[in-house]
């Protein structure tokens, strides 16, 4: 590594790869999506009929399968229309919970407007851009603009249902992101849009444009939503669902709570997106993506690049990154690349433990479960360790643990949800053991296990092609079964977090106390978007570590206070080293960063 590694500032380099699958441009979604077994399950379930959860942590690549069924579909005349639908700005709609009594409403006609705006998109590409007849309605007059709808509209102009125009949909979308009031034709425009009316907008669309039904992909619905919000959206689903028009909707295994109205297993099939990592095709899976949307890792050698498969955990994202920090790292000779690998390594693993924290961020009540998944986690990583180092002279591994199913009670079970929505366990299937005993089975991230020196063996060493050659010896016949309070002894005390009165500090007697029982004052908790802007600039990870100390150093302490300025931009460049194209990068890294966090 060079003298000036630690100093310099790698936003300069590979500035033209993109991991992220939202990102990716649709020539890199056209040729370079990898397609066979695992890929063919979900690509089919998503254009089949009924509701679809597809389920996986973030970077497996839910997004990106999505965006590859959308183009398809657009693409293929006898497949459904398909409709691609974002909410990764949805936090930005969190504040009105507080400053609007009809909140509720406001956010399901802001879904249903993205829906619409989606479903517009869709249209002009199916028909080849052809212009449409302008709208000569005035908001308000539905009935008129049924009329002229029957007459000039053709049936792919999903606005004219409503007697609006897509520029006015935008403008309300825009005014509900920015939490404002909103003007007398914006509140018209919100009034004119309704569930019914767009799901017989969307049934226009489809017999429209020829085909005979419609699918449409619900992306980053897999959002930490308010609770009151997820309620809504899920009534979304469920009311959309129709015969021939079939939702899908991407979803976290962990904080995705659907409610008292959605029942998920009846009303939907959940369709895992995450490959595991004994799948027989793995590597082949693995290594055509990397070859593929990074071919520059080539150079890296099969027993790295090997690795750092197996240490992706079967997140593509994963491995994509740490292919290019490897090749970034520019390390020549054995010992170099040693040296760079475990850095690579323990540095992903890092970045799935404050994933995790993070959690706590937008879950508050969860911090203490979260605290202690991640005790349960290290003490699993340091017993997989010990079984494997017992393990070394008999060609075998072991990479699972099991729980018992009467262990699983509400507060461990979601803390595993919890450990699985981070990435940090893969579950599998249930087993039943002797004495009729159900065990839930978990493997650790692969990755806390290289750095931990796992698969190390009897070696002093641990060359990539050592620990490649011990992660795909056979694994042992049982998983470790040890007793949850064996491996947490602390469980039986772990509980929700309530936030204290915001008046008196009073703690809460119960999560759903409404009135603070000290002083009387109305209880309220600051919205997740509200908590993400008081996030010290130095916690924001798309931001280089020199970019975040010379900020911080600028006084610009906060999310918040950057994003307050009335140009941002401005205060930036006021940095030395720092010009307009850095001050642009590094703005777009701190909106990136809240968009991921959203998602």
């Amino acid at each position: 590594m060079s003298q000036n590694a630690e100093t310099a500032d790698p936003d300069d380099s590979d500035s033209g790869f993109e991991e992220r699958a939202d990102q990716v441009s649709e020539e890199v979604l056209r040729t370079d999506t990898v397609t066979g077994d695992w890929f063919d399950i979900i690509y089919k379930s998503l254009l089949s009929r009924g509701t679809v959860l597809v389920v996986g942590p973030r970077g497996c690549g839910k997004t990106h399968i999505m965006r590859y069924a959308w183009l398809k579909c657009c693409d293929t005349k006898h497949l459904p229309l398909a409709v691609y639908v974002s909410f990764n700005r949805y936090l930005r709609l969190e504040p009105l919970l507080k400053t609007r009594n009809d909140a509720l409403s406001l956010f399901q006609i802001w879904v249903l407007s993205r829906i619409l705006l989606a479903a517009d998109d869709t249209a002009k590409r199916v028909d080849n851009g052809a212009p449409k007849a302008p709208i000569a309605v005035e908001l308000g007059q539905e009935a008129k603009g049924a009329q002229a709808s029957s007459k000039s509209i053709p049936g792919s102009d999903v606005f004219a249902h409503f007697g609006i125009a897509r520029v006015q949909v935008e403008a309300l979308i825009r005014r509900l992101e920015k939490a404002g009031v909103l003007s007398e034709a914006e509140e018209l425009s919100s009034n004119a849009i309704s569930i019914e009316g767009v799901v017989q907008a969307l049934t226009m669309l489809f017999k429209a444009l020829g085909r005979t039904r419609l699918v449409i992909f619900l992306d980053d619905a897999a959002l930490v939503f308010a609770q009151e919000f997820m309620t809504e959206f899920l009534d979304v689903v469920r009311v959309i669902k129709q015969q021939n028009i079939s939702p899908k909707c991407s979803v976290y295994p962990g904080s995705t709570e659907y409610g008292p109205r959605f029942h998920a297993d009846h009303e939907a099939r959940f369709i895992p997106a995450w490959l595991p990592v004994d799948h027989s095709s793995y590597r082949d899976i693995m290594g055509a993506i990397g070859a593929r949307r990074y071919a520059e890792g080539g150079r890296l050698g099969s027993d790295v690049s090997g690795l750092l498969m197996y240490a992706a955990f079967g997140v593509p994202r994963a491995y994509l990154t740490m292919l290019r920090e490897m090749v970034n790292e520019n390390a020549s000779g054995p010992a170099a690349t040693q040296q760079a690998l475990n850095k690579v390594i323990q540095q992903h693993r890092d970045s799935r433990l404050r994933e995790f924290r993070s959690l706590k961020l937008k879950m508050p009540k969860f911090s203490s479960v979260i605290d202690a998944g991640e005790n349960l986690f290290q003490k699993v990583v340091e017993i997989m360790k010990e079984r494997n180092d017992a393990l070394a002279d008999k060609a075998e591994k072991q990479i699972l643990f099991g729980i018992t199913k009467e262990e699983m009670t509400a507060i461990p079970r979601r803390m595993f949800k919890l450990l699985v929505e981070a990435g940090l366990l893969f579950e599998l299937p249930e087993v039943s053991h002797g004495q009729g005993r159900t065990y839930h089975r978990f493997t650790p991230h692969l990755a806390a296990l290289i750095a931990a020196r796992a698969f190390a063996g009897s070696s002093r060493g641990n060359s990539p092609a050592q620990m490649l050659s011990f992660i795909e010896r056979k694994p042992t016949k049982h998983p470790i079964r040890q007793a949850l309070a064996s491996l947490l002894p602390s469980i039986k005390a772990v509980q929700f977090d309530l936030p204290p009165c915001q008046a008196c500090t009073t703690p809460r007697i119960s999560d759903e106390q409404k009135f603070c029982h000290h002083c009387g004052t109305r209880l309220a908790d600051d919205s997740t978007f509200t908590r993400l802007m008081k996030l010290p600039i130095t916690e924001v990870a798309n931001l280089s570590t020199w970019a975040r100390s010379q900020i911080d150093a600028n006084g610009i302490k906060t999310i918040e206070e950057l994003l307050a300025f009335e140009d941002p931009g401005t205060e930036l460049r006021k940095i030395h080293r720092v010009g307009p194209r850095r001050a642009t990068l590094y703005l777009l890294g701190v909106e990136s960063y809240i968009d991921e966090f959203m998602s």
